[in-house]
């Protein structure tokens, strides 16, 4: 904890670190330098939840910070379209208990952006010490590299390019399209037609819509559901990547983009931070 040494702290002071230095090691992944990315840096294995964001909500609401709270709201009206009624998620998906572990949805990048800025000085706050963690959104290259988890000519962060595993479970959230939705054009033409499930279709065995932050199996760094479940937002670029439970199996693999339109109730994002090992005591880096 050498980042922490100059510090004079009480007992309870001492404790928040330690409990925050475990929280860090335990819920980000540490991602090495290399040829193209020349930063070492961590990125969360979950995708922020609703539990998470929620947190930051009520933060900004006791603190009175209105024009803030206006720009990070939740959008829960994006549940609803013109095809389909999701009244019980507009009310319930953001707000009740059995949900607080699944993806937050329905945020701007700006939001986003201003989850990461309170996290970061929520963090700092507590460790006090000369070395800060500024916590971001991802770069494409970063996020594309932690996806990958270590598998770089794979299609999908489990490797290979099959949905399921050999025991016919599916590896990811998205949509299943079977035999059901091919079809014929005018032309007479067979195509795959895309089925949006909305609120009602039951898509795997975790999810009904979206699946918990922590759910199917983890890649190579440890990263969840960075194959479908949400699109996730990139910093550098208008886009989101990896696809969500709303996309077919090709827009879910690792190179997948869309373009970022704003709030969406298939889009949330995960967070990184640059870090220099050599100042960080605490951190606990993989062996190679």
């Amino acid at each position: 904890m050498s980042a922490l040494s100059s510090i004079s702290m009480r007992s309870d002071d001492q404790k928040q670190v330690k409990n925050l230095i475990k929280a860090i090691n335990e819920n980000y992944a540490f991602i090495p330098a290399d040829s193209l990315l020349k930063h070492d840096y961590i990125i969360f294995k979950t995708e922020v939840s609703n539990l998470h964001y929620n947190e930051f909500l009520y933060d900004l609401k006791q603190k009175g910070e209105v024009e803030k709270l206006k720009i990070a709201q939740i959008d829960s009206a994006k549940w609803s379209d013109s095809r389909s009624s999701n009244s019980a998620y507009v009310t319930y998906y953001h707000t009740h208990p059995a949900y607080r572990d699944y993806p937050v949805l329905n945020v701007t990048k700006e939001g986003a952006e201003m989850y990461c800025d309170w996290l970061t000085e929520k963090v700092n706050t507590i460790l006090k010490g000369n070395y800060k963690l500024m916590f971001r959104l991802p770069t494409h290259k970063e996020w594309l590299k932690a996806a990958k988890g270590k598998l770089e000519l794979a299609n999908y962060s489990w490797g290979g390019y099959r949905l399921q595993n050999a025991e016919g479970a599916y590896m990811c959230n998205c949509i299943r399209n079977g035999a059901e939705c091919i079809a014929r054009d005018s032309t007479g033409k067979y195509f795959v037609e895309k089925v949006d499930y909305g609120a009602y279709g039951i898509l795997n065995e975790y999810a009904d819509v979206t699946a918990p932050v922590k759910s199917y199996w983890p890649n190579g760094y440890g990263l969840y559901n960075v194959n479908g479940n949400v699109a996730e937002m990139i910093a550098d670029k208008n886009v989101v990547a990896g696809g969500s439970w709303n996309d077919p199996g090709y827009d879910v693999r690792n190179e997948s983009v869309k373009p970022y339109k704003g709030a969406a109730r298939n889009v949330g994002f995960r967070i990184v931070a640059t870090v220099v090992p050599s100042e960080l005591g605490w951190l606990k880096i993989p062996k190679k």
